[in-house]
């Protein structure tokens, strides 16, 4: 086991494992760990597989994952659960090109993000106090969206999700349809609302139950791009900020191998009559 001592370390932790023909490198952390390793073992080229051993604020891609809690059960998952195929996010933008593994999103996240980052103590409620602080301050920016190269949508903008996972924020079930193996991502993205009525549907955000609120859109697509017309806060991506800018985010199917099995959506789209498109 190696624990490395800041970032830098840990990337080079990862790129002499696999140097030196490890199969299997295993994320000990939340998502900006697993996020970590991930970018590490793409930028290397390696099809190794990764475990994950959720030990971090969020952790809200074993939850998608649906990795046990318990430390021992999550440990021998990570070591000698069969390997799946999963997709991984790519990202053009600002801070040159780099990959994701959960969830990107413009708008609020990243004033969550650096509220919780900030804090070294953090404790079960900080993603909620730190939601809560965010939606005080921040201000919808006005954003163009493009999906498969299509115009989607433009106007003030609340949050936008790329999502390759379910959940962000410790549980919150932004995107409860997608799936990390299905090839796609799915986005939802969220207008201009007031704060008073946010909040109130805060509990739906968390049940997933919030897709057919105004002003919530849903669809699917391969490939989205993002034109902020006026400034925004950070990228929220797995957890870590990132500078936003003009951007597109595309789906690498496939990407990665990863010690879990593929978790349902909450419920079949076609059934659900979610059409491929907006």
């Amino acid at each position: 086991m190696v624990v490395p001592v800041d970032a830098a370390a840990s990337r080079r932790a990862v790129a002499e494992a696999v140097a030196s023909g490890s199969r299997r490198i295993v994320a000990v952390g939340g998502d900006g760990t697993v996020h970590l390793v991930a970018n590490a073992l793409l930028a290397a080229g390696s099809d190794a597989a990764m475990g994950i051993m959720p030990a971090g604020t969020g952790s809200d891609l074993a939850r998608t994952l649906r990795i046990p809690r318990s430390p021992a059960d999550a440990l021998r998952q990570a070591m000698l659960h069969p390997a799946s195929p999963f997709d991984a996010g790519r990202c053009r933008g600002p801070a040159g090109e780099f990959a994701f593994v959960n969830i990107a999103s413009a708008g609020i996240g990243g004033l969550v993000d650096e509220a919780v980052n900030a804090v070294p103590d953090r404790g079960r409620t900080a993603f909620v106090r730190a939601t809560l602080a965010a939606l005080r301050r921040y201000r919808c920016a006005p954003v163009r969206v493009s999906l498969d190269g299509r115009p989607w949508f433009e106007g003030p903008l609340l949050m936008l999700a790329v999502a390759n996972g379910t959940t962000f924020g410790k549980g919150m079930r932004v995107a409860p349809r997608a799936r990390p193996d299905d090839g796609a991502f799915d986005i939802v993205a969220v207008g201009a609302v007031s704060g008073w009525e946010l909040v109130l549907r805060l509990p739906q955000v968390y049940l997933g139950r919030h897709l057919g609120a105004r002003p919530v859109r849903h669809a699917r697509a391969e490939r989205v791009g993002v034109v902020p017309l006026a400034p925004l806060p950070p990228f929220d991506v797995d957890g870590e900020t990132y500078p936003s800018g003009p951007a597109e985010f595309t789906v690498a199917p496939g990407a990665l191998k990863i010690a879990a099995a593929p978790s349902a959506p909450d419920r079949d789209r076609s059934a659900a009559g979610v059409a491929p498109r907006d």
